[in-house]
């Protein structure tokens, strides 16, 4: 997938849970996950333009996806320091927003090796090449299209909502 096919994947994965978290805990949580579902998205393809570091290789394994979710827990916990669950919230959402992409290299002919070095298996669905722009552009309208739905809905429940 390209750029906007991993946002709007990560966007339409993340968009029914804004509401949840944010009846759970709290509005600023769920969108700070918002924030953090859709902006590590593009995240492993940072190795692009690096001349040392392959394509699809140490940034899509299943290992870089815990680094980037600790990183996003703490960066978490920062943003919403009051919540008690911010920094497991952000791992989570850090973490499964770098498997989210994963899953979005898998079904391309090129693949990925996920558990790298410690067991090359290559994994490829070849549903269709990363390039395609149509999947690409629907991803990016129907994730953006959801998570704003899912947002609208979110803002006017709690609006209407009695006061605790």
């Amino acid at each position: 997938m390209y750029r906007e096919g991993h946002s709007g994947f990560n966007a339409l994965l993340y968009a029914p849970f804004l509401p949840l978290v944010s009846d759970g805990w709290s509005l600023e949580l769920a969108l700070v996950g918002a924030l953090v579902a859709v902006g590590v998205a593009n995240v492993p393809d940072l190795d692009q333009p690096l001349p040392r570091l392959r394509h699809r290789g140490p940034t899509h394994t299943v290992w870089f996806a815990v680094l980037v979710g600790l990183v996003a827990g703490i960066g978490t916990e920062l943003l919403v320091p009051a919540t008690p669950v911010a920094f497991a919230f952000g791992f989570v959402v850090g973490t499964c927003g770098i498997l989210a992409h994963l899953a979005g290299d898998v079904v391309t002919p090129m693949g990925i090796s996920p558990f790298a070095p410690v067991w090359r298996y290559h994994v490829t669905l070849e549903w269709f090449k990363s390039k395609h722009s149509r999947i690409n552009r629907a991803l990016l309208l129907v994730g953006s299209s959801a998570l704003f739905l899912s947002l609208t809905v979110t803002m006017w429940l709690s609006a209407v909502a009695p006061p605790a």
